[in-house]
């Protein structure tokens, strides 16, 4: 029997609670009392008081800490623990992971600031499902308003501003709710309003040394354990994320667990478990990730509720994507409660000799310089798909990510993203060259965003010099450093070589001449390569001869062996990884890490409409086809895009054969002009004023692709008929690879699953076949 002690949070407060264990636990006690200047006995008692956030946390707190030393006087450690909300800085505390009074400093403090924030509102739905609660949003547009409680199938908590959660509870009602109650509170807990709180307790947490806990603690923003490294930035990201309770629970099932003591007052966590032993089977989280597992967001196919799937239609019980039929690994025995005595070496994950680990394939260095736990980089195609949400739930899962780089960008960032949280959380945007590149470099370094992903088929600009050299330096015995990063995507060995050589000395002289760079800054440029990292692309865009990035992988990476600078250049692939045989086949190349473009580009969170991302999810080789795009236009490099739905290949192939055969559009024979004008264009193509210039038909071509490749804020084509839809080959190798599983439907391709798919399988093929090669140590 494998038992877990759960800590209840807010919420699970009653009369005269913990009275007594006060007498049983005096020393305890007086150290809550010193710390917090008051009684903690009278406090309990006194229910105006508790009406107070400020008081009741604390209070919550010390009752659940005096219940575990009860009862870990009386019986042995459990196999892991799990707090519910507030209750996770309990466990944590049960673990060892901190002391009581450091816990209780923190849960004071966070009941400070949560009692400053105002004007929110949450409420209770029971007796709908999330898929059929989210649906339901979409529907009325209730954009405002986030999931903050997912507790069971059919009992979640809804945050946002007060009027949108108390109007919403009428039509859930009427869409069949069994119960909308709206709960004594003033703020929109786990919810994106609580940002400025979550950064302000960041600041206290950032004080805190915290401890490798004893046993595993369920984090509740990721629903995996927690590790000593990440507990700060997981309890501050725990105010404005969602309680992921029954992904937890799903895990713990998964994980072997049949028992839930629950330690406080109340039995609300009790008779969750309950629905979870009924609901969930022991398989239905086997993922193979046991306590030492990378700290990762559970991945919704592996928490699926085995009765009323999503809206989506995902498979009702719980599936693992990649699943083997193994039962994963059980926890381990528990210890003893010793107080640890400093901090503790996080340790990595531990498996038998000659394993090997999906958290340890590719480049130790590259997951260490963009803070990542896996070898995987979420990007997209090039299109805004991928925005500031996808990125924000690939940094928690512990993945590399970089928005879009967008063709019109918003006044004062360069995509429409927030820079400001971009450059908290450690995310990149992408970077592409023109007249607007030096305003958008600007922007970045404002808001101290770091990396930034190059789409420079020409090799590096000075905007790109200037962003990847501010702040570079050399320190105390003469290095070289550069403090920000450049992933440049290259298609070939020219293209390469001018990313791995360090910039010119004229541009460098430019830049200190117009106050781009200063003198030292340039000084340590001239020993350092403009790129940090390259990520080989298939080069068919340009060379449709069948060239392929797998045979251009060693090569790169044999010159970038050579590169200047103290610190290796990294070289992974990008946007031709869709299998696990491709993704284990990558890593014994060489491969220092992978990057997901199209597969990213339908993800739940992408900016894509429902309708494109299930285009993309359906596509095929038959479906994809080579286009002519605004990049490049005369000189006809085509892209691969998706042909069904949509006629703008045939199209946009018409008005690039006119624009190499016609200068001007006026020289189009009369009946081809008109036929365009009203049929492709929508609109006489009207001549420009009278400046001595004419209309020329490059112009028409590239406005063309322009207006095709705009879409809504919701993601809908602006063109239905002539959209582009941008796929690189990982995707149709993916679509092909899961077909007839859960993850064929794009509503279950979160990055972190796609990842965890790809990344676990080919651990296993290259655990099977040759570990030795695909370590890479650098």
């Amino acid at each position: 029997m494998r038992v877990v002690w759960a800590f209840p949070g807010q919420g699970s407060q009653r009369a005269d609670m913990g009275a007594a264990l006060f007498d049983r636990h005096p020393e305890t006690l007086a150290r809550a009392d010193a710390v917090l200047g008051r009684s903690v006995r009278e406090l309990s008692a006194d229910r105006a008081a508790l009406r107070d956030t400020r008081v009741l946390q604390p209070v919550l707190y010390t009752i659940g800490a005096l219940t575990y030393l009860d009862r870990a006087a009386r019986e042995p450690q459990p196999h892991c623990m799990i707090g519910h909300s507030l209750g996770e800085y309990t466990a944590l505390y049960a673990a060892g992971a901190l002391d009581f009074e450091t816990g209780l400093r923190l849960v004071a403090a966070r009941a400070e600031i949560m009692g400053r924030a105002s004007g929110g509102g949450m409420l209770a739905v029971v007796g709908l499902d999330l898929g059929r609660l989210r649906q339901v949003l979409r529907r009325e547009g209730a954009d405002d308003i986030d999931v903050a409680n997912h507790n069971s199938p059919a009992q979640t908590v809804l945050s946002g501003p007060e009027d949108s959660v108390r109007a919403l509870a009428p039509v859930l009602r009427r869409e069949g709710a069994g119960k909308c109650v709206l709960l004594h509170i003033s703020v929109a807990a786990h919810s994106r309003y609580m940002a400025d709180a979550a950064d302000e307790l960041g600041a206290v947490l950032d004080t805190v040394t915290f401890h490798e806990p004893r046993v595993p603690v369920i984090s509740n923003v990721t629903a995996r354990p927690h590790r000593a490294e990440h507990i700060a930035a997981r309890l501050r990201d725990h105010m404005c994320q969602g309680v992921r309770w029954w992904e937890s629970l799903a895990h713990l099932v998964g994980q072997g667990v049949t028992e839930l003591v629950e330690l406080g007052p109340g039995r609300v966590l009790t008779k969750l478990w309950a629905t979870a032993r009924t609901e969930l089977t022991p398989d239905g989280d086997g993922d193979g990730d046991g306590p030492d597992a990378a700290d990762r967001p559970a991945s919704p196919a592996q928490s699926r509720p085995a009765r009323g799937g999503d809206a989506a239609g995902a498979p009702a019980t719980p599936v693992s994507p990649g699943d083997t039929g193994r039962r994963p690994p059980p926890l381990p025995a528990p210890t003893a409660p010793t107080a640890p005595a400093g901090p503790v070496a996080p340790a990595g994950p531990v498996a038998p000799a000659g394993t090997v680990l999906m958290q340890r394939l590719g480049a130790g260095r590259f997951r260490e310089r963009y803070g990542t736990e896996l070898a995987w980089v979420v990007s997209g195609t090039g299109d805004g798909a991928v925005g500031e949400e996808v990125c924000r739930a690939a940094r928690a899962a512990g993945l590399a990510a970089f928005t879009d780089p967008a063709p019109a960008p918003a006044p004062g960032t360069p995509d429409g993203v927030s820079l400001g949280e971009a450059g908290r959380r450690g995310w990149g945007t992408g970077l592409r060259p023109g007249p607007d590149a030096d305003e958008q470099v600007s922007a970045l370094l404002a808001h101290e965003v770091r990396h930034v992903e190059a789409h420079h088929p020409h090799g590096p600009d000075t905007a790109l010099v200037r962003f990847r050299f501010t702040g570079a330096h050399r320190d105390r015995t003469g290095t070289p450093v550069a403090v920000r990063h450049v992933i440049a995507r290259v298609t070939g060995l020219d293209q390469a070589a001018a990313f791995l050589r360090p910039p010119s000395p004229a541009l460098l002289a430019a830049l200190v001449r117009t106050g781009g760079l200063s003198a030292g800054e340039a000084d340590a440029a001239r020993a350092l390569p403009v790129a940090s990292d390259l990520a080989v692309q298939s080069p068919a865009g340009w060379h449709t001869d069948g060239a392929d990035a797998y045979q251009l992988l060693p090569a790169v990476a044999a010159l970038a062996a050579l590169g200047p600078g103290p610190d290796p250049v990294h070289v992974g692939l990008c946007g031709v990884v869709g299998t696990p045989e491709q993704a284990a086949t990558a890593f014994a190349l060489g491969a220092a890490f992978l990057v997901s473009t199209s597969l990213t580009a339908c993800a739940p969170a992408a900016r894509l409409a429902d309708t494109l991302k299930h285009t993309l999810a359906r596509a095929g080789d038959d479906d994809v086809t080579w286009a002519p795009t605004e990049r490049h236009a005369t000189l006809g490099v085509p892209a691969r895009v998706v042909r069904r739905g949509t006629l703008f290949p045939a199209r946009a192939g018409l008005l690039h054969r006119l624009l190499r055969a016609h200068r001007y559009f006026a020289d189009v024979p009369a009946h081809r002009r008109r036929h365009l004008e009203e049929h492709v264009l929508g609109a006489p193509a009207a001549e420009p004023p009278p400046d001595g210039h004419r209309l020329r038909t490059a112009d028409v071509f590239r406005w063309y692709a322009r207006e095709t490749a705009r879409r809504t804020p919701a993601g809908d084509p602006l063109r239905p008929l002539d959209h582009q839809l941008p796929c690189d080959p990982e995707l149709t190798h993916f679509n092909r690879a899961t077909a007839g599983t859960a993850l064929a439907a794009w509503t279950a391709r979160d990055p972190d699953v796609v990842a965890g798919h790809l990344l676990t399988n080919a651990a296993e093929l290259l655990t099977a076949r040759a570990p030795r090669r695909a370590e890479k140590r650098l």
